[in-house]
């Protein structure tokens, strides 16, 4: 059958996935404008409703040349089993609209896809938007043109909230952020809900302490095992000579390095610095350590001052900056000694649980929701007490360690201490592994976020 017949089974449930920012794509390709973890996210969660039985529409925001490719962003994309599509609306506006920017955008993608309805014989069993703008756009659209009558039930999955935001972010950003004018979108928008996903305990706690409201359910970002996992040395070899590209190490020298990676996209909040200044805290310890993380040029000005910070610091020859790796992240997480993300600003932490799969211990900051959680097994608040002022170093749990945000030395003091102690780090990685799969693998997570809704 074409992609259109098969989509078109109407055997199947239809579900509305409303990802409205960044460049969405079956492929994606971490580190364009506001482009990464969320765009993952709704892939992921798309190929386990497929599974599931499932056809889903992707909604995206389109009408301007690709970042990299320069082709139009429109038309509908289907996905290889015919079971799901990407489709993307227009607004008029022929450039990329940064995700803070998008409100003024609404209403004519809004009266975009109500013409696409029109069109279609058809409707949706299920809305599920993420982050404040495909809400907001999934609340508009989900009326017949009254304002009373329902198209189908409407879930938001935030991702982050307004408010936390504005906790972790200095006041100075509050306003290029426009973080007043979000919360109140958020505010509106929880009127129009049938539900809402948490996808971490701060989330669900936002939600409650902030907003007065309750997140019904609990989705977080998940594994998908067939794609990121421990590999035979065979499965992964390849990866030595791709690195090798990027270094003046051969290969072979490579494989006898003790490898830090950090894998996100290219944006202060990810506080790549911090890892790169402690990285040459590190050095002075473990000679052999070598840092991999991503700095993609596509962000021209953090990408030019983090090379220069490298270079500031001598560390040239024993840092790998890595592009655009989609393909290649499977095999890095399996060559990395341990996994390191010091960013302020995570809704859950998914490369951090990535590494976990394929059995690395991490170290994070105690902004990372997964690693505080689940790795390290505390709450936000007893990490902060604990660790108050940095004088600590760093946290330990079963399958992690935590740092005080932007605490340089607790980074390079907890990162040292796995590269040195072999036995340590064999077991944390063991562990983290044991507390990520099979309980965060997308099947059983949908599995139960479908039959809580009354959809499965």
């Amino acid at each position: 059958m074409s992609d259109r017949t098969s989509f078109a089974d109407r055997g199947r449930r239809h579900v509305l996935m409303i990802t409205n920012h960044g460049v969405h794509e079956w492929t994606v390709v971490p580190g364009l404008p506001d482009t990464g973890g969320q765009n993952v996210y709704v892939n992921q969660f798309t190929e386990a409703l497929i599974k599931l039985g499932y056809r889903v529409t992707i909604l995206n925001r389109g009408g301007y040349p690709h970042p990299v490719e320069g082709t139009p962003q429109t038309g509908t994309h289907y996905h290889p089993t015919g079971h799901a599509r990407i489709v993307y609306l227009t607004d008029g506006h022929p450039e990329f609209v940064r995700k803070e920017d998008m409100d003024a955008q609404l209403p004519k993608l809004a009266a975009d896809l109500q013409r696409r309805l029109d069109e279609e014989d058809d409707s949706f069993d299920l809305i599920i938007s993420h982050y404040w703008d495909a809400g907001k756009l999934g609340a508009i659209v989900n009326h017949n043109g009254d304002g009373v009558t329902k198209v189908a039930p409407h879930v938001w999955i935030p991702h982050s909230l307004g408010a936390l935001k504005k906790r972790n972010m200095h006041p100075s950003t509050w306003e290029n952020l426009r973080i007043d004018e979000r919360i109140a979108n958020e505010q509106e928008l929880l009127k129009s809900l049938d539900g809402g996903v948490a996808t971490s305990t701060a989330i669900r706690e936002s939600f409650s302490d902030d907003y007065g409201w309750q997140a019904k359910y609990f989705l977080p970002p998940c594994i998908d095992t067939d794609r990121i996992r421990p590999m035979d040395p065979a499965e992964y070899e390849s990866i030595w000579s791709f690195l090798a590209g990027l270094s003046p190490l051969s290969a072979e020298e490579l494989k006898q390095r003790k490898i830090i990676t950090e894998i996100s996209r290219t944006d202060k909040t990810k506080r790549k610095d911090v890892l790169i200044r402690a990285f040459q805290q590190v050095r002075k310890e473990v000679p052999d350590a070598l840092l991999a993380v991503s700095i993609d040029e596509r962000t021209p000005e953090l990408h030019k001052s983090l090379l220069g910070l490298i270079d500031e610091l001598g560390l040239k020859d024993d840092v790998l900056v890595l592009g655009s790796i989609w393909d290649q992240i499977p095999m890095l997480y399996n060559v990395t000694t341990v996994y390191c993300t010091p960013s302020v600003m995570e809704g859950f932490g998914m490369s951090a649980q990535e590494a976990a799969s394929t059995k690395k211990p991490v170290v994070a900051s105690n902004l990372v929701p997964y690693v505080v959680e689940y790795l390290v097994g505390k709450t936000s608040e007893e990490v902060v007490e604990t660790l108050d002022g940095g004088a600590q170093g760093y946290l330990m749990g079963e399958g992690g360690m935590v740092v005080m945000a932007d605490y340089v030395e607790g980074f390079a003091t907890a990162i040292t201490r796995l590269l040195q102690d072999d036995e340590l780090r064999r077991k944390m990685g063991d562990k983290a592994y044991e507390i990520t799969i099979p309980y965060f693998t997308w099947e059983n997570r949908t599995k139960d976020l479908l039959s809580d809704l009354g959809v499965a």
